[in-house]
């Protein structure tokens, strides 16, 4: 007997119901670690709103994923295979399987010990294993859904079938719409776009340029493009990259780097391995989640004094206060002032978002008008921008780079004597930052 279709009650598109095969992957338990996994790392600190989960999100994106098909089915002389479709969802469902503990939060963690890992190739891995317990995939539909999700499929397909390698994965797709409208809708006042995003994929049609095709989008849509951009920018701003945020993830990654210094070893069913390496072994990955901060808080591994106490200090809301900004690199004066104190005192982050126009202009994106003769013609992005006659109205904000310093003392005569020596620096004739 056939498996039913999976009902779905999202807080942004209401009920909806994805196929059978979505139903088979989303109850493996390497999906279902998603649902331990907040979509915005530590942002939840901060913001009290940000604890929705990777899971919500790969669901919404495979939906949306649906609706962008169904929209470019409508125009198509050669329709939309069901495998075709099928591998397109599944891409979108499972394109976030990979990700650690904190989300992206975890790469940093990882790269101060091994700096080639991304949480795209655990996706690979765990994906593989997923799939290849689904008697109904075929190899090559797994290399194809693989390929989609790490933006490589355009190879594995026939011109004429192209476009299904941008719906997952490209400048404008699913995943950023997404997450760009569930962000906002548990972070709110953040962005006010015009109309929800996934409005420009109604009118998304499929174009042949060069010989190949590609999603083109209306050129009254282009506004609604461009405050996607500008939405992205504005995120990064006042919430992924915010200067409170980026402090509770600089105590976060100490709580991890203390208890990798102390030996604590991740462990299930036998097999064991630390934290900066679980990666390694997806059958012990695929339990690693959120929660580790709790199995640390409660763990009995010896030498995990500072680990427990950074704990408790986040629980508390006593976090590393942030006492300097400079637009240079300060890491060598910062290590040179922790050498001073003979423990780390103060500690930096990066601040870097791109303009609104930097990132616009990095989009590869299509448009198109109609022809009278009910034919597409692609038009350039300037066309379409003039066309819109919107110019004046779109939202535009400068790029920052910048770097800020925390104390990580909680003692406010500490806190005021870091804060005076980064001054003083800052007024010297010349400071070696990096």
């Amino acid at each position: 007997m056939d498996q039913p279709g999976l009902l779905v009650q999202d807080v942004v598109y209401g009920t909806f119901c994805l196929p059978s095969c979505i139903r088979a992957a989303v109850e493996s338990e390497e999906f279902l670690r998603l649902k331990r996994l907040k979509q915005l790392g530590v942002a939840n600190l901060i913001f009290d709103g940000a604890h929705h989960t990777r899971c919500e999100h790969s669901l919404g994106a495979c939906y949306l994923a649906g609706k962008l098909l169904d929209a470019l089915a409508l125009h198509l002389e050669q329709p939309i295979s069901p495998e075709d479709r099928m591998c397109v969802m599944l891409a979108a469902v499972l394109h976030d399987v990979g990700h650690g503990p904190f989300s992206h939060m975890w790469e940093k963690f990882v790269d101060v010990y091994d700096g080639h890992w991304r949480h795209e190739e655990a996706s690979d891995h765990l994906v593989r294993k997923i799939l290849g317990r689904m008697e109904s995939i075929t190899e090559t539909q797994t290399e194809l859904i693989c390929a989609m999700i790490l933006g490589k499929a355009s190879e594995l397909l026939t011109p004429e079938r192209r476009f299904l390698a941008h719906i997952v994965s490209s400048d404008v797709d699913v995943d950023r719409c997404d997450y760009l409208q569930r962000d906002s809708h548990h972070v709110p006042n953040i962005i006010r776009p015009s109309r929800p995003f996934r409005e420009m994929f109604e009118r998304a049609r499929v174009a042949t340029v060069r010989g190949k095709s590609v999603i083109a989008y209306h050129w009254e849509d282009f506004p609604l493009v461009y405050e996607m951009a500008a939405a992205r920018q504005q995120f990064h701003r006042s919430c992924y990259q915010d200067s409170s945020v980026l402090g509770v993830e600089l105590m976060m990654l100490d709580v991890l780097h203390e208890a990798e210094r102390a030996g604590f070893r991740f462990s299930r069913n036998g097999k064991s391995e630390s934290l900066s390496n679980v990666h390694s072994q997806p059958d012990l990955f695929k339990y690693l989640d959120d929660s580790i901060v709790d199995e640390l808080e409660y763990s009995n591994h010896p030498g995990l004094e500072t680990t427990k106490e950074i704990i408790r200090r986040l629980k508390r809301g006593e976090r590393y206060i942030e006492i300097f900004r400079s637009p240079i690199d300060l890491t060598n004066e910062v290590r040179r002032y922790n050498a001073l104190q003979g423990k780390p005192i103060a500690v930096q982050a990066s601040r870097c978002v791109k303009s609104t126009e930097q990132w616009f202009a990095g989009y590869n994106v299509t448009f198109y008008k109609p022809t009278f003769d009910g034919r597409i013609e692609i038009v350039s992005t300037d066309k379409a921008r003039g066309l819109s006659k919107m110019e004046l109205e779109m939202p535009k904000a400068k790029g920052i780079e910048e770097y800020i310093i925390y104390c990580t003392s909680a003692v406010l005569q500490v806190q005021q004597s870091t804060k005076n020596y980064f001054v003083y620096l800052n007024n010297s004739p010349a400071v070696d930052g990096s």
